[in-house]
């Protein structure tokens, strides 16, 4: 009997984070919805704490009246989120009663699965996080932080494994957020995690921002690995994830059972395609293999803002000079992960060191990585650069959010006792400014503003097989 293999369906979650700046707004979500919760999914993923940031920050969208108006329309498929840590978007470390709560919180809006990541792999980090999930009778999937360096081994991710398995974890994911994950590494490092934590599935979450992220994902699954995340066509590849319909194809002919409706997901894949086309968002291509990005490791996603960014200031001209800068402060610090929010706070170093001399100018970011506060570094701190940056201060030897009070009650008291806890939570992470524009923007809007466009019903009579000579895509009045 042919070995089943499963999809987790990131369209919403990372394909609108990587592809559209997380500028994905409710209305475009909901009409294909009750689509895709028919496909077959392992599980459909929605939310991480990015994208509670963006919908507040940008969209001026509630996040927890998004959540609901999700799970009224995905019936069947389990929801799944990238649950909270230690931290809020790439905000301070918080108490534990704020994690635990914001979870408890994401359960009671309709989630059902959720996986955690390590920061920088110390599992501590992790560990309020899934015991919460559990305690709710929840699934919870311990989330390692796929990265390369001399430090990086298979061991040192076999180690992390095995901790996550003390935690009892429901499943391991790989998260490969820089794809960086190659078919050769797939065949040694899936065997030995899978080694390190018997019986636990192993997931994989490789992007493509190499173009390795297809290969990767189907050597990791040829070595037992037991899903895969994946997106829509329209939003795969590139800086994003592979394309499910591609990977459908892929694994059923290499002989594996794969659940997922192949129609359906070419209907789906239609309806982005319009939904791309009338907001103009751009749609996911293959990546071109860059060797030097095994070197600074910057994602793809932040290479282009981080540019613009330089452009402003006139120092376009230095982005040779920083990315060759890079790898430099990674080996100073420990070899943290290139992915947020530690890529930004290394990148930004590396602006600096360029600019002023090593280390004259140290964010307080910086210092804080250096001292352990985002978690123990995968490898030993270069104590000369330790000297310099720590201001005086002494690494800790705790986990972070063990050091910070406990918050709930106090805001609690100072918001009132009838305060919802969803309420509570977007007070703790937002200014209050933000919240009144939030609330004055209103409930969210149901419908999309552009979905009369005749792109739509052209797409829809060319994904049936009809030939259309011609359409206008002016608006009427």
């Amino acid at each position: 009997m042919a070995r089943r293999v499963g999809l987790i369906d990131t369209t919403l979650r990372d394909g609108a984070q990587s592809l559209w700046a997380t500028r994905m707004t409710t209305a475009m979500m909901l009409p294909i919805l009750p689509k895709m919760d028919e496909v077959g999914f392992d599980a459909i993923e929605t939310y991480s704490t990015v994208h509670f940031d963006t919908a507040v920050r940008y969209l001026k969208e509630d996040p927890w009246e998004r959540m609901r108006l999700i799970r009224q329309r995905v019936k069947k498929t389990p929801i799944r989120i990238l649950g909270m840590s230690q931290s809020f978007s790439i905000s301070r470390v918080l108490s534990d009663d704020v994690v635990e709560l914001f979870n408890r919180t994401c359960a009671r809006n309709g989630t059902d699965e959720f996986w955690i990541t390590a920061a920088m792999n110390d599992t501590r980090t992790s560990e309020v996080s899934i015991r919460t999930v559990k305690a709710m009778g929840l699934r919870a999937d311990g989330g390692i932080q796929f990265t390369v360096s001399p430090v990086h081994t298979d061991e040192f991710f076999a180690n992390v494994a095995r901790e996550f398995a003390a935690m009892g974890v429901d499943g391991i994911v790989v998260k490969d957020a820089s794809g960086l994950f190659t078919p050769e590494r797939a065949r040694t490092l899936i065997p030995a995690v899978m080694a390190a934590a018997p019986g636990l599935p192993v997931i994989v979450h490789s992007h493509c921002v190499t173009g390795m992220g297809p290969a990767a994902n189907l050597e990791a699954v040829a070595e037992g690995a037991s899903a895969i995340w994946t997106c829509s066509q329209p939003l795969a590849n590139g800086s994003s994830m592979p394309s499910g319909d591609s990977m459908t194809r892929h694994l059923s002919w290499l002989g594996y059972q794969v659940d997922t409706d192949p129609e359906l997901q070419r209907e789906i894949a239609d309806y982005w395609y319009a939904v791309a086309k009338r907001h103009d968002k751009p749609i996911g291509a293959p990546a071109e293999y860059d060797p030097a990005y095994y070197a600074h490791q910057m994602p793809g996603g932040m290479i282009s803002n981080f540019e613009a960014q330089l452009d402003q200031l006139g120092l376009r001209h230095k982005l040779p000079a920083v990315l060759e800068e890079i790898p430099q402060v990674r080996k100073d610090l420990g070899y943290p992960n290139m992915q947020t929010p530690y890529s930004q706070f290394l990148a930004t170093q590396a602006l600096l060191n360029v600019l002023h001399g090593r280390y004259e100018v140290v964010p307080d970011e910086i210092r804080n990585l250096a001292l352990g506060y985002w978690g123990r570094t995968p490898g030993p701190v270069d104590p000369n650069v330790l000297d310099k940056v720590a201001g005086g201060r002494e690494p800790i030897t705790v986990r972070a959010g063990s050091l910070v009070p406990p918050t709930v009650e106090k805001a609690r008291a100072e918001l009132g006792r009838h305060t919802s806890d969803e309420d509570l939570l977007l007070s703790l992470f937002f200014m209050p400014q933000l919240l009144e524009d939030l609330r004055a923007a209103g409930p969210i809007r149901l419908d999309d503003p552009l979905a009369g466009s005749p792109l739509v019903e052209v797409v829809r009579q060319a994904a049936a097989g009809r030939k259309i000579k011609s359409f206008s895509l002016s608006q009427p009045n």
